[in-house]
């Protein structure tokens, strides 16, 4: 043992020793190490060296400040009470020296009871604070630290300097026993202090623990590390200083001390004084100065109190110290001459940190006349002269001495030359220069330069002063407002011609003008060298014009040809901007009021029209007139076949001939026949069928219409591109909505000059459906696919308008019977509950596993797992072969059916899967029930027999697959519409509803739609009523938006029944 262990050490670790705290010592033959653990205020591991060096170890605080502790004695008097010494003997040290874990366990606790046992009394004591500045940097005080301290000592005793604040503070938040100062040892407890020195002590601490995990255990003063001291913080500077201030407090800063230091809320101290020294200068003096200045903390001490500055007074505090601090006094002597420097540059900025009291002769003899910069710019001699005048009131310096106008008994002018030396600065970075003529000169710049210049450098230098530009120079550039286009819209043909005159300027160089404009350029350089500026409010808009028509400049022209359709666009972007032609204005007339275009009903039609049909035919006459394409997109049951066939018949009595392709789904090529033969009686008309030599024979005659399936047209559109059509009628258009169809191409290929679609749904899904229908009724009428993405709903209705024309029952049919819609929950059976928590609880694994990029490869697949999720709503029949269950939708069906019969209801039923009417077929046959059963295959032919039996009263149930019959079909000898399942579009369950409550019907028509209580099929009705909202947008203007079935549609459709 080191004979410098100091006694009391030494008697702390016997009492370790006799209080069995040494847990365990083993020997570390191959290091020569004795290894053990003794139990302190936590457990620490001491290394004791079996060498001569006695070089031991351990993890207390303590032995980290003296290299010796109580553990390190305890472990060797250990040793040598079990007879042992330091040197490691093999023979001696074969087993570990140690307790068991129980033992040790024990004794631990048995530490604890002897401490609190022995607990001694909470002593109440007292610290006192003290702050020193500590230099940092000796040549520079304001680098100064400060650097807190701490005196311990019983109240009203004699107090002691703590060496290792750190040890201090760290005992004082574990309430431990401190023997840090003489006095004796003392348990820290917050019941031995007040509370103001509690509230010391705990904001030390947390700056402690701060500044140590920073690495930082005490102060460097004088290149020693010294941790009696701990660092005032910036950040709580102040708060931390008020808080000590009431307990016993010092503030050291130099040779002065403090017992109290408050913060100033006065302006800052410091003072200065201008005053005259002689006849040509002027004597500046500091009369007050901080008496210390801390820069980190930006704190000024002044007559014993703390100013705390912003950090641009601190700069201006520590500029004017190490300035002043170069002089031998602090007073600066000014020459006249220098004045303008000292008011302009340097007052300012004492102002701000002080005061600056100024001597009455002084303003005498200066003018603080407030500076006016003038600029005169002309063309001279093939450059841009500049002469720049510094006007102070009536005294002006100027770059020409021509103009200068300062008198010798004038004051002396108190220059601002920062903003003199602005303007010089500027017109250097505009490539003036002075040369042997006064002011500055440049060449006259051309094109882009010459722009620039009128356009930016001259705006800059009127930031900078008045700017007068002379007669010559100002006459090289032409303002947009002096030459302002005016436009011309007139029609010829199928053609708008718009063109563009400007006065004053040829028309080969409006045509380069408007070339500019289409490259959305901000000028053009006419023949003469002379800019004319197009950044002018009107040539901008006749640019926005010019990029929105998209159309090439005719060559050599002025014109532009636009097509006609785009008459109402192009009135909207003009407005008052242009002249129209009265053509023109009729046709926008026809457009936006198509009643008023003159066209009277066909002699020989067999059928009265109804208003809202008249307005139909005459808007269909409108379009054709103009060439135009449309979407007759009336909601079903009112009338589009009738309006088409007045139409065409009112055509054949106009013209001589009317070749018309009518192309519609294969189940109503008939009825249309039949329809044109009930109310046109004068159109010849044929139904192309049969072999394709029996078509290609059909297709060779001479009909007024020809009517064939989207099928039939795909396989000869060979022979159809052949022949020459006027007029293409699209029936339910929406089946060719998708562009990359074969279907879609085939019709695209087709020069047929007059197109129209027919159908109630245009929209189904989104609005690139429509783009497609428009492709093909008038091509190029929209912007490419992928601009046409970048239009808003809004723009899109804007442009469709006056090409769609959409009514509803609603509003144009009073007297039709209302229409009924009601939900009907079933709940699933508990064998069809099984099935279905079994597949739905599959595809959610399936799918919470997939990111976006997995969840789009596999959406095919996820789609099929919804379908069966579907079919298990209907009933598990549909895929499960052995499935022994029943369905609760399929039993309440049978009732609601029952029921409607025994009411003398009829019922049309409606399933998109073709098994589940199969099934409903054998059970309503079970039942007694008579149904009609019109599958995808059913001829057309038996298709209009069945529908006109089930008008006229035969069966009482008519069956139909959604996809196979829910267009075109007239079936209102029904008054119930039964939706089996849900589909995924609204439109198509809206078709299916339409073929009972149409024109016709005088019957209220009741829709009830079954739904699977707590499935996905909940979520398909909310996800229906969002799609509903895409049609309303665009076809009927409500401002309400479409959620495609996106992922986050599946993922929410399935977590129902999660909640």
């Amino acid at each position: 043992m080191k004979w410098s262990i100091p006694e009391r050490v030494i008697e702390r670790g016997r009492d370790y020793l006799n209080q069995d705290r040494v847990l365990s010592v083993v020997a570390d033959e191959d290091n020569q190490v004795w290894r053990a653990e003794v139990l302190g205020s936590e457990l620490y591991r001491v290394d004791l060296d079996a060498t001569a060096k006695e070089e031991d170890y351990c993890q207390c605080p303590y032995w980290e400040e003296h290299h010796f502790c109580k553990h390190t004695v305890a472990v060797e008097l250990y040793l040598r009470k079990k007879g042992l010494t330091r040197q490691i003997k093999a023979e001696k040290t074969t087993t570990p020296i140690s307790f068991s874990n129980s033992e040790m366990f024990s004794k631990g606790f048995y530490r604890l009871q002897e401490e609190k046992n022995n607990q001694p009394l909470i002593q109440r004591l007292e610290i006192s604070c003290q702050i020193d500045s500590l230099a940092t940097n000796p040549y520079r005080k304001e680098l100064d630290v400060l650097g807190i301290s701490l005196k311990l000592g019983l109240q009203g005793e004699r107090k002691y300097v703590i060496k290792n604040i750190y040890r201090f503070l760290q005992v004082y938040q574990d309430e431990k026993m401190y023997s840090g100062i003489k006095q004796g040892t003392f348990h820290l407890h917050p019941d031995a202090f007040s509370e103001a020195e509690n509230d010391v002590l705990r904001h030390l601490l947390n700056n402690a623990q701060t500044q140590q995990l920073l690495g930082h255990t005490g102060v460097q003063v004088n290149g020693v590390l010294d941790k009696k001291y701990l660092l005032l913080p910036v950040s709580e500077g102040q708060e931390l200083l008020e808080k000590m201030q009431k307990i016993p407090f010092v503030f050291v800063s130099g040779d002065k001390k403090y017992s109290k230091l408050p913060f100033s809320d006065q302006p800052l101290p410091l003072a200065f004084t201008l005053k005259p020294h002689d006849e040509t200068s002027y004597e500046l003096t500091q009369v007050h100065d901080f008496d210390h200045v801390y820069q980190a903390y930006r704190w000024g001490i002044f007559k014993g109190e703390i100013y705390q500055m912003t950090a641009e007074e601190m700069e201006i505090c520590l500029t004017t110290m190490q300035l002043m601090k170069r002089l031998d006094e602090p007073k600066i002597i000014y020459p006249k001459k220098e004045l303008s420097l000292l008011f302009r540059q340097v007052f300012p900025f004492l102002r701000q940190v002080g005061q600056v009291d100024i001597d009455p002769e002084v303003y005498d003899a200066v003018s603080e006349a407030a500076l006016e910069v003038i600029l005169y710019l002309r063309r001279k001699q093939g450059k841009i002269d500049v002469r720049v005048d510094y006007k102070y009131d009536d005294i002006v310096f100027s770059s020409h001495t021509a103009f200068e106008n300062n008198p010798e008994d004038a004051p002396e002018v108190l220059r601002d030359y920062q903003a003199e030396s602005r303007v010089v600065q500027m017109l250097e970075q505009f490539q003036f220069k002075q040369d042997t003529q006064p002011g500055w000169q440049k060449e006259i710049p051309k094109g882009v330069q010459l722009f620039q210049f009128f356009n930016h450098e001259v705006p800059t230098l009127r930031q900078l002063g008045k700017v007068h530009v002379g007669k010559k120079l100002k006459e090289m550039y032409l303002d947009g407002e002096d030459f302002r286009p005016v436009i011309e819209v007139g029609q010829e043909d199928s053609w708008l011609n718009v063109s563009f005159d400007i006065s004053g300027i040829s028309e080969n160089e409006v045509q380069e003008v408007l070339r500019s404009l289409l490259r959305q350029e901000a000028f053009y350089t006419l023949a003469d060298g002379k800019v004319l500026s197009l950044m002018d409010e009107q040539f901008q808009e006749t640019s926005r014009i010019l990029q929105q028509l998209r159309q090439e400049l005719k060559e050599g022209t002025t014109k532009f040809e636009i097509p006609l359709h785009r008459g109402l666009q192009l009135q909207a972007h003009l407005g008052e901007k242009a002249h129209f032609s009265q053509s023109f204005d009729q046709l926008t007339k026809h457009l936006v009021e198509p009643g008023t275009f003159e066209a009277t009903l066909p002699k020989n039609l067999q059928a009265d029209l109804r208003e809202y049909q008249v307005l139909g035919f005459r808007w269909l006459k409108m379009l054709s007139h103009y060439s135009f394409g449309g979407i007759l997109a009336d909601e079903m049951g009112l009338g589009k076949t009738l309006q088409t066939i007045a139409f065409l018949l009112s055509e054949k009595e106009t013209k001589t001939k009317i070749p018309t392709l009518i192309v519609t789904p294969a189940s109503l090529t008939y009825n249309w026949q039949q329809e044109i033969k009930r109310f046109a009686p004068d159109l010849s008309s044929v139904v192309v069928h049969g072999t394709k030599e029996e078509r290609q024979a059909i297709l060779a005659g001479e009909k007024d219409i020809y009517i064939t399936s989207y099928t039939s047209l795909r396989q000869d559109v060979e022979t159809y591109q052949t022949k020459k059509f006027t007029y293409l009628i699209l029936d339910e258009a929406q089946m060719v909505k998708n562009s990359y169809t074969k279907t879609a191409q085939a019709l695209q290929s087709l020069v047929i000059p007059v197109r129209f679609a027919l159908s109630g749904t245009p929209i189904e899904n989104n609005l690139d459906e429509l783009w497609g229908l428009f492709q093909l009724i008038m091509p190029g009428f929209f912007p490419t696919r992928q601009k046409y993405r970048e239009l808003t709903a809004e723009e899109i209705a804007r442009m469709v308008k006056p090409f769609v024309l959409r009514r509803d029952k609603k509003s144009v049919l009073k007297d039709l019977p209302e229409k009924i819609e009601r939900n009907y929950y079933s709940g699933l059976t508990a064998e069809q509950k099984t099935v279905y928590l079994a597949y739905l609880q599959q595809m959610r694994e399936e799918v919470s596993g997939m990111d976006s990029d997995t969840f789009r490869k596999n959406r095919i697949s996820i789609l099929a797992g919804l379908t069966r999720l579907r079919q298990i709503c209907c009933d598990p029949r549909l895929f499960l072969d052995d499935y022994e269950g029943t369905s609760g939708k399929l039993e309440q069906v049978k009732m609601l059916v029952k029921t409607a019969i025994e009411n003398n209801r009829r019922v049309l039923l409606f399933s998109q899967f073709t098994g589940m009417l199969s099934i409903l077929e054998e059970v309503f046959a079970e039942m007694d029930i008579s149904t009609f059963y019109l599958r995808g295959s059913t001829p057309p032919k038996e298709r209009v027999d069945m529908v006109n039996a089930y008008n006229a009263g035969e069966k009482e149930v008519f069956l139909i697959s959604l996809k196979a019959g829910g267009t075109g079909l007239n079936l209102t000898g029904a008054d119930t519409v039964i939706l089996y399942d849900l589909w995924w579009n609204p439109a198509v369950e809206e078709q299916a509803a339409g073929r009972a409550h149409r024109m016709g019907q005088k019957k209220v028509v009741e829709v009830w739609r079954m739904i699977a209580e707590g499935t996905i099929e909940e979520r398909m009705d909310a996800l229906q009523q969002e799609k509903r909202e895409l049609f309303q947008k665009v076809i009927q203007g409500n401002e309400t938006q479409l959620q495609q079935l996106t992922e986050e549609d599946i993922r929410l459709i399935l977590s129902m029944g999660e909640e």
